[in-house]
This record gives C-alpha cells, structure tokens and sequence, in this order.
C-alpha cells in the first residue's frame, strides 16, 4: 500500500454504496482532482461495487467487497474486489454491449468504459475478480494528447 492509497471493506449490501461515494468524493478533493472527474470515476466505481455485491458476491452477507483507491502522479485508480467465482471477462470486453440497447441490465461494463480511461479486470482463485478503473487527471489528459 502506498501512502496515497486508502483501501475499504464493505458488506455485500447496496446499503454501503453511499459510503463509497462519499469515500472516493472526499479523498479526490484532498488531493485537488477535478471534481467533474471524481463524478465520471464515481459513477463507474459505484458501478463496479454494485457488481461485485450482486453478481459476485451474490448478495451472500459472509463476503465482503474490498475498495482501493489511490492516487498516483495525476491520475485516480479504484480497484474493486470480489469474493465470488469470476466470470468470462474476456468474453464480455469483447462483446458489443446487451442485446436490448433499452434494457436496464447489462449495460455496466458499458458505463464503466464511458466514465473511465482505463478498465482492466483480473480473476485470482485466492482474492477474487478485481476490477480496476483509472481516470486521469486534467494534465495527464493534456500530455497524452500532446503525445
């Protein structure tokens, strides 16, 4: 763990989302990232979370979701981390979004993309699936474009 990074450990209840977001929202104020990018990071974390605590965790109250965020030279990493099975994630980067574009479910890898610059996930038998979300700050924006 490094010294910019705060780690939580939340039941697998909705219930504790708000205490991600208020969490993620804080930390980033103390280190002066744009406000407009703690939204678009929230929403995907907030995202991720709850996909973790439904679909990974089952909802099971003996599993927990662990919450990384740190910062590191501009940019803002959230890791989320399950304790369920995984699942073909490959698969579903791939894929080309749900079948009914309208439909309500399965348009989560889709607003995690939209708000994030980066998304990788990471499946260990011993912690679980992990997402992770990065957004990078205004001036790591401006120096990927000038390069």
């Amino acid at each position: 763990m490094n010294a910019n990074e705060m780690i939580l450990s939340i039941p697998s209840d909705f219930k504790f989302l708000g205490a991600v977001d208020a969490a993620v929202q804080d930390l980033a104020r103390e280190f002066a990232f744009p406000a407009d990018h703690v939204n678009d990071v929230s929403t995907a974390l907030i995202e991720a979370c709850s996909n973790a605590i439904e679909h990974g965790n089952k909802f099971a109250k003996d599993k927990r979701v662990r919450v990384s965020l740190s910062f590191n030279g501009g940019s803002l990493t959230a890791r989320v981390t399950d304790q369920g099975g995984g699942f073909d994630y490959e698969s579903l980067l791939a894929g080309s979004g749900p079948a009914d574009p309208m439909s309500e479910r399965g348009r989560g890898l889709m607003i995690m993309q939209a708000f994030t610059d980066e998304i990788g996930f990471s499946y260990d038998e011993t912690s679980g699936l992990s997402v992770t979300l990065t957004k990078a700050g205004a001036g790591d924006e401006d120096d990927a474009a000038a390069g």
